[in-house]
């Protein structure tokens, strides 16, 4: 009996070069693996080797080392305040890349840099205003994604450029929520930042911040709020990006060596957050948004 050119016994097997090569022990009844030195381990390892260069050969090494830079001051932000690292991030790999490959990019990168920040946010943070908020956020994401996904590109761009200048004023001019709060509010305010999340690939996390902050709790629990709802809004980002196949192995490769960095920047931030005034940094992170929505529009 032959398989794909290769000698098939009822007690041992081999695969072709696609696949590990794993066979039962002869006579042994149990399973084992075959030789290293099996000329067919040898081309497993082969095939593998030449896949992995492939897929390097289509990172272009200038875009990945802008991709690097960027990355490193989103995490510094986010680590500080919390939010704002895929705000500032995502303008710059929409231009390098795709508004789509963008958001695809930095969602699990975010979720990584945010697994360190929430096993403190679970414990602080106010699950009466997190629960409505998070479950109508996330429906509306996935709402939103289908617009994302099928939409004209450039016109992705126009409306993140648009919504990062109007989200960076409001911010700036100190504009916060003062009306009453209850469930229905609740569920309003996530399906927005939902909808704005999954519809224009930017993070809609100046409602809920605005939101959040204006709630009469301290600032470590409006921070777990915020922490704990941008997290869970990523995933459901990822979730809706994986079933559209959005994840080729090149994408992949770029999110293993940006997600540590950004990790890396996140615990920096964390530490600033600590020793540094807010106001300078504040001014730092305004004009970076302003420069990525205003590129957004231009470029």
């Amino acid at each position: 009996m032959t398989q794909k050119g290769l000698e098939v016994t009822p007690s041992c097997y081999v695969a072709d070069v696609a696949q590990l090569v794993r066979a039962p022990a002869c006579g042994a009844g149990g399973w084992g693996f075959k030789s290293p030195h099996s000329p067919h381990f040898l081309l497993v390892v082969l095939f593998s080797m030449s896949n992995i260069l492939e897929i390097i050969s289509d990172v272009n090494l200038n875009n990945l080392i802008i991709s690097v830079t960027i990355i490193t001051i989103a995490g510094i932000v986010q680590g500080y305040s919390g939010f704002g690292g895929g705000i500032i991030s995502v303008p710059v790999l929409a231009i390098l890349y795709s508004p789509i490959i963008a958001v695809g990019l930095i969602t699990p990168i975010y979720i990584l840099g945010a697994a360190s920040l929430l096993p403190n946010a679970i414990k602080k943070a106010d699950y009466k205003e997190v629960i409505p908020l998070c479950l109508a956020g996330s429906i509306a994401v996935f709402i939103g994604l289908s617009f994302l996904v099928n939409a004209d590109p450039v016109s992705i761009k126009r409306i993140m450029g648009l919504f990062i200048l109007l989200s960076t004023a409001l911010m700036m001019f100190g504009r916060s929520y003062n009306g009453p709060r209850n469930i229905f509010l609740s569920f309003l305010a996530g399906a927005a930042t939902g909808g704005i999340t999954g519809g224009s690939g930017i993070p809609g996390a100046p409602v809920m911040v605005m939101y959040y902050m204006s709630a009469k709790v301290g600032p470590k629990i409006q921070r777990a709020n915020i922490i704990i709802t941008g997290s869970l809004f990523s995933v459901c980002v990822v979730m809706g990006l994986a079933n559209n196949s959005i994840y080729s192995p090149s994408i992949i490769l770029l999110i293993c060596i940006l997600g540590p960095v950004f990790m890396v920047c996140t615990r920096l931030g964390q530490y600033l957050f600590k020793i540094a005034p807010t106001e300078w940094f504040k001014r730092i992170a305004y004009c970076l948004l302003i420069t990525s929505g205003a590129a957004l529009l231009i470029i």
